[in-house]
Parts: C-alpha cells; structure tokens; sequence
C-alpha cells in the first residue's frame, strides 16, 4: 500500500506542476499582447511635443529635455549662429502641420523654444542668448530627446591639470 501512496502523492505533485507551468505560460502571452497593443496604440498618435523642461548643473550644462507623444523614427540637429540657436528636426508622423509656436524657457542661455509640425516633422527651435551657438550634443532617449549644451566659460577645477 506505501508504494501506491507514493505513486499517488507523485501524480499530484506532476500534475500542480503541470497546471503552474500552463497558467505561467499563458500569462506570459497575454502580458506580450497587451505589451504589443500598447506599442502599436502609441504608433497612431501623431508625433508631438507635450513638454519641455530646462535644466542647469553647478558646471553651467544645461539639459533641455523635450517630452514627445511617441517614439520618434529619427532625430537630427544643427546650428545656427546669426541668431544664435539649436535647430532639432524630430522625424514621425506629426498628422497635421502648423505654424511655429514660440514658448519663453525661463532660462538666462535658453530665451526662447520654439516649435513647429510639417507633415513628417517636428522642428524645435533653441533660441540662446549668446554671441554664438556653444558645444551641444543631442540624445534621443525613447521618448524624450535631450539637448545637452556645454557653458562657454568651464571654470578648471585645481586639482584637474593638463598634460602638455
């Protein structure tokens, strides 16, 4: 009788096995499906800017961070120098063009960003409040792009040398 006990306990234990691994597994499709409606119900909205912040570190950099409504399909920049400014062009569908808006930043180097859909492009404008545009770099990151601008006047740190 202990042998059948034993084969009995056995082909419970298998069989709560089993029901764990099927419900794991089945919850697993669902959460890629849900994941994948999500991604694709973020594909319809039309590329924009939903918001926009201005940050300065004790360095004097300054992160401007642009907040869009969806992944971007490309993100490419220049600069101008007469008036000094940062030019982003965001590549995706923007669903309608219109003209350029014009929001103060609130920001001594950063005056003014500016922003304006064609079909197939979101353009902001960094407007600076300098002689010429500084040393940036551009950072596409989901769905935020950082601008991340160098001071003009890097005060050198006494315990930082160069080497001649």
């Amino acid at each position: 009788m202990v042998p059948l006990r034993a084969l009995l306990c056995c082909a419970l234990a298998c069989a709560a096995l089993a029901a764990g691994c099927a419900s794991r597994h089945h919850s697993r499709i669902a959460t890629k499906d849900t994941a994948l409606a999500d991604t694709m119900a973020n594909y319809s909205v039309p590329l924009d800017l939903r918001e926009f912040e201005v940050n300065e570190t004790e360095n004097g950099y300054r992160g401007v961070f642009l907040k869009l409504s969806r992944l971007p399909s490309g993100v490419t920049s220049t600069s101008q120098t007469d008036p000094p400014r940062i030019i982003v062009d965001i590549q995706g569908p923007t669903g309608t063009e219109s003209a350029e808006e014009v929001f103060a930043a609130g920001d001594t180097l950063v005056t003014h960003v500016s922003v304006s859909r064609q079909l197939g492009a979101l353009r902001v404008v960094l407007d600076l409040q300098s002689d010429e545009p500084p040393e940036y770099a551009v950072y596409p990151m989901a769905d935020w792009v950082l601008v991340r601008i160098k001071p003009a006047n890097i005060k050198p740190r006494p315990w930082a040398h160069r080497a001649s």
